[in-house]
């Protein structure tokens, strides 16, 4: 059951990522922007525990993480009023890897508990 709910949350939030980087710029209210990379960061940032959660691989899911902010900042090139922004990649891998830290740091202190 488990495995189950881990799937459906890293389908679910790949989806909404996907949604998000799908709306036309000018769609996107004018109050978002000042925020733009904070929200990179935060969406990034719980993306990669959700990727951790379904690869349980520390090293796979950094790659996959950082290879999706790639294909994402890619998509949103050929979204009317939006951009392929080099600063949003270097956001949302910085995201991921900060996560993949948090839980290697996690993880090597619930093995020196054991």
């Amino acid at each position: 059951m488990r495995r189950k709910i881990e799937t459906i949350a890293f389908i679910l939030y790949t989806l909404l990522i996907f949604l998000l980087s799908s709306v036309p710029g000018k769609n996107i209210p004018s109050s978002v922007s000042p925020y733009s990379l904070l929200l990179h960061f935060t969406l990034y940032f719980f993306y990669g525990l959700v990727i951790f959660l379904f690869f349980r691989n520390l090293f796979f899911s950094s790659i996959f993480g950082i290879l999706y902010g790639l294909s994402d900042e890619i998509h949103q090139y050929f979204v009317p009023g939006r951009s392929c922004d080099p600063v949003d990649f270097l956001v949302d891998s910085t995201a991921v890897l900060v996560s993949m830290a948090i839980v290697y740091g996690w993880k090597r202190l619930s093995m020196a508990k054991h």
